[in-house]
């Protein structure tokens, strides 16, 4: 009986314990504050990313410009062996054309990335904000962020 009774007693205790831990646990939640961004927006006010589609507008008119050059080319050719020969040529340039821009573009878009991200955290930690998250992730609640980080983007 007295090892009932102590048994009894012992988990009595530690449950109280463990629910006393777990009240405090809980009670010192601090809440987090939660931002978001227009990602929109801060991309089309990059500049550099206006500059890397500009450029890559112009590079796609110029290989359309050397296509018809190429195609041109193809057609003078008077044997069939060397129309095929033409058409290596010009089908292995024109990989190259599109991996250059491709590749140049691509280049461009990771550093407005890399701005965009440095941008965000830095103004974030500036303001205090615990989480950002995109405005198209947010269903309710949080603080619109975007006008505090607009003008820090290049």
């Amino acid at each position: 009986m007295k090892k009932n009774l102590l048994t009894l007693v012992l988990c009595s205790f530690a449950f109280g314990l463990g629910f006393g831990i777990n009240n405090i646990a809980v009670s010192e939640n601090t809440p987090q504050k939660i931002g978001y961004i227009n990602v929109g927006k801060l991309l089309a006010a990059s500049k550099v990313l206006k500059t890397a589609e500009t450029t890559r507008a112009n590079q796609t008119k110029d290989m359309l410009k050397w296509y018809d050059t190429a195609s041109a080319d193809i057609q003078k050719q008077a044997t069939p062996q060397s129309k095929e020969a033409a058409i290596k040529k010009y089908e292995a340039q024109l990989t190259q054309k599109k991996n250059s821009i491709k590749d140049a573009y691509a280049k461009k878009v990771s550093e407005v990335d890399n701005q965009l991200s440095s941008v965000i955290n830095q103004k974030a930690k500036e303001l205090g904000y615990d989480v950002v998250l995109r405005e198209d992730a947010v269903l309710y609640g949080g603080t619109d962020i975007t006008a505090q980080v607009l003008p820090l983007v290049k």
